[in-house]
């Protein structure tokens, strides 16, 4: 009978020991999959960023008087430029028929001519908007062109919008910030307890003469294989979310592109190992240094 009492009793620590590693598992990967969370929104935060930036551009207004063959030579000479994202021309006839959509009346009807200057719309890479030296110097240099009539754009706008994005820049490495911290301390709390429940059979190895470092080696690396299980599960449900996602709104595939998928998809897997792997090292060393009575009021 006591055999089977303690056959029982082994198989009742057995399985409460695999619920707790399950419940530890489920509880990392949702931190994790937060974490995920918080790593998407940065990179859609930086993506709608650039792209709010890179709406942004220099209306060159062209001497009437300019031929055809001069816009073109001109318009392939400033595409050549680093700070050049996209050139798009317009000619009288094209800017006319703008304004006429805008107004509902045609001015050349009542004119008689067309008073209108063709343009070109500069638009420009995000990392030169962001820099008022660089604004300065577009500004020149599309002006020194011997067609260019005047050049616009809205100054502004820009320093709005930059003053915008390091506000919300700021807000969001805070943000970060705190909830990586917290994300620390759950997993620690959670591989804390886990190893907690082995504490008794960290002071018997150490009796029999086993080394901190034996000792330590299996709790780790079972916690590091946890922090990997927990970590494929977040990734997994980040997926289903990203699926999700662009099948509600397609446009966001723009940000939510596969490299960025599989960026998010790496920081989640690396802090899962790493937090375990440095949670459960500190957790076992903490134990080892204990003597029996700190153990039983631990």
């Amino acid at each position: 009978m006591a055999g089977r009492d303690e056959q029982r009793l082994g198989k009742s620590k057995n399985l409460s020991f695999i619920h707790s590693r399950i419940i530890s598992i489920i509880s990392i990967a949702m931190v994790l999959f937060l974490v995920g969370v918080v790593a998407i929104i940065g990179l859609i935060g930086t993506g709608l960023k650039d792209y709010v930036r890179e709406s942004f551009n220099f209306t060159v207004l062209i001497t009437p008087e300019a031929s055809n063959n001069e816009i073109a030579l001109m318009k392939k000479d400033i595409e050549k430029h680093p700070f050049v994202k996209e050139v798009e021309y317009y000619s009288k006839e094209e800017a006319m028929k703008q304004l006429t959509e805008e107004l509902g009346e045609s001015p050349e009807s009542f004119l008689g001519w067309n008073p209108l200057s063709p343009t070109l719309e500069v638009y420009v890479k995000s990392k030169y908007v962001s820099e008022k030296d660089s604004i300065a110097k577009i500004e020149r240099l599309l002006g020194n062109y011997p067609i260019t009539q005047s050049v616009s754009f809205r100054k502004d706008l820009i320093e709005a919008l930059n003053k915008n994005i390091r506000t919300v820049t700021i807000v969001m490495i805070v943000l970060t910030v705190i909830l990586l911290l917290i994300s620390v301390v759950l997993i620690n709390n959670t591989v804390r307890l886990l190893i907690y429940s082995k504490r008794f059979l960290i002071y018997t190895m150490r009796l029999v003469g086993a080394t901190a470092g034996f000792i330590r080696r299996p709790f780790v690396w079972s916690n590091i294989w946890a922090g990997v299980a927990a970590a494929v599960l977040a990734i997994a449900l980040l997926a289903w979310g990203r699926w999700y996602v662009l099948d509600v709104f397609p446009p966001m595939r723009e940000v939510l592109t596969i490299r960025n998928s599989l960026i998010v998809s790496g920081i989640v897997l690396v802090l899962g190992v790493l937090i375990s792997w440095i949670a459960s090292a500190l957790a076992v060393s903490r134990y080892l240094r204990m003597d029996a009575d700190k153990l039983y009021r631990a």
